[in-house]
């Protein structure tokens, strides 16, 4: 049986919560009760999924990460959308907003960026096949488990993609940092797809090409570009101004 391990309170309680089947509950004995803690028991019996405890350093061991917080969740592999019911969703939505990642390939980053479209309620987040970050437990974790709370498709071409969304009316806005427009001055309301690229390359030339518009952050500092992840809270939160939602 293919499993993967979710490690931390707060990830395992997002994953118990989730859609996932799970499989075995770790405790580290002796563990110091707490809310979270209580939840996770409470659900892990609601959802009869079996409590093992184990010694601390038995768990330890059986971990794959170091922030486990003395409990681990065996839960089946990562279950990702089809971009075939990503469209019907839209299709559905008067003022979609998706996100799509152009290499992105840091799974620190990947669990950032869907946090905070998890956050403020991205429709979905469009990752390329190739050349970029899975969502692994790492990026799980990274998340806080928002990643099981929201709609992520792994797609073949970003660039056919993008073409698909603008059939639905959606402005295609890519964050470029040589880009002229700020991103505080551009328009921002409406169905909107965000696309942000690595940190070290950008956007590749023909996903560049093909979005409608380019903006940027302003940055005053020395310091040339934001971290991806930051970026990207950055221009969402933006929209969401725009769109009178905060």
């Amino acid at each position: 049986m293919r499993y993967e391990q979710v490690e931390g309170k707060r990830a395992v309680l997002e994953a118990l919560r989730g859609r996932r089947a799970a499989y075995e509950l770790l405790v580290a004995e002796g563990l110091r009760p707490g809310e979270v803690l209580d939840e996770i028991l409470a659900l892990a019996r609601r959802r009869r999924v079996p409590v093992t405890n184990l010694p601390r350093k038995e768990l330890e061991r059986l971990a794959v990460s170091d922030n486990h917080q003395g409990v681990v969740l065996r839960v089946e592999p990562y279950r990702y959308a089809t971009f075939k019911q990503v469209y019907k969703g839209l299709e559905e939505k008067s003022e979609p907003l998706v996100v799509l990642l152009d290499g992105v390939t840091d799974p620190r980053n990947l669990g950032s960026i869907a946090r905070t479209c998890e956050a403020v309620g991205v429709d979905a987040l469009l990752l390329p096949r190739s050349r970029s970050a899975p969502v692994t437990p790492a990026v799980f974790h990274s998340s806080a488990g928002a990643v099981e709370n929201l709609v992520v498709a792994t797609v073949p071409n970003l660039v056919s993609v993008m073409r698909e969304l603008k059939k639905l009316g959606m402005w295609v806005v890519g964050a470029d940092a040589r880009a002229e427009e700020s991103c505080f001055r551009t328009d921002l309301t409406g169905p909107l797809a965000l696309v942000v690229g690595s940190e070290g390359e950008g956007m590749h030339r023909l996903v560049r090409e093909n979005c409608d518009v380019l903006v940027r952050i302003p940055m005053y500092g020395k310091v040339a570009s934001l971290n991806v992840s930051v970026a990207t809270a950055v221009i969402l939160y933006e929209v969401m101004r725009q769109r009178g939602t905060v």
